[in-house]
């Protein structure tokens, strides 16, 4: 039986008031990593990724998960980080209304900042988070 934690990367998009695509980033407090992420956390025993990333998207930015479409990027991989050996999956969240802004925790993030799809690709400092958020784009190029 394995010791390695699951963990859900979740890539919230929505297209704004002029029409353009965005997508949501999070900088991360310094003690716990700095940089720009989407949304990530980890989930509990019991729980699907799935269902570990909507519990995650209500608590870290306040949306409903039903606000908006899921997607399963079909992206997993392992990596070794501060609490040991896990597993990620990563998923897309393309929220209905452009209306909405998350609520940040100020334990976790220090502020929050919708960009293009280039700005997030630049911002983000993994690999991993990059291949994601391609296979993501996907959905949403022709918007």
């Amino acid at each position: 039986m394995s010791n390695r934690s699951k963990k859900a990367q979740i890539w919230i998009a929505r297209v704004n008031e002029a029409g353009l695509t965005q997508v949501l980033l999070f900088k991360v407090l310094e003690r716990r990593g700095g940089g720009w992420h989407p949304v990530t956390g980890g989930v509990e025993k019991g729980e699907s990724f799935l269902e570990g990333a909507k519990r995650e998207v209500e608590e870290e930015t306040g949306f409903s998960p039903d606000r908006g479409e899921w997607f399963d990027l079909e992206f997993s991989y392992r990596f070794v980080g501060r609490f040991g050996e896990a597993e990620e999956h990563a998923f897309g969240f393309f929220l209905k209304s452009h209306k909405k802004n998350p609520v940040i925790d100020p334990s976790e993030h220090t502020e929050f900042e919708w960009v293009s799809l280039e700005e997030a690709l630049h911002r983000v400092q993994f690999e991993s988070q990059r291949d994601a958020l391609n296979r993501f784009s996907c959905y949403f190029k022709k918007s």
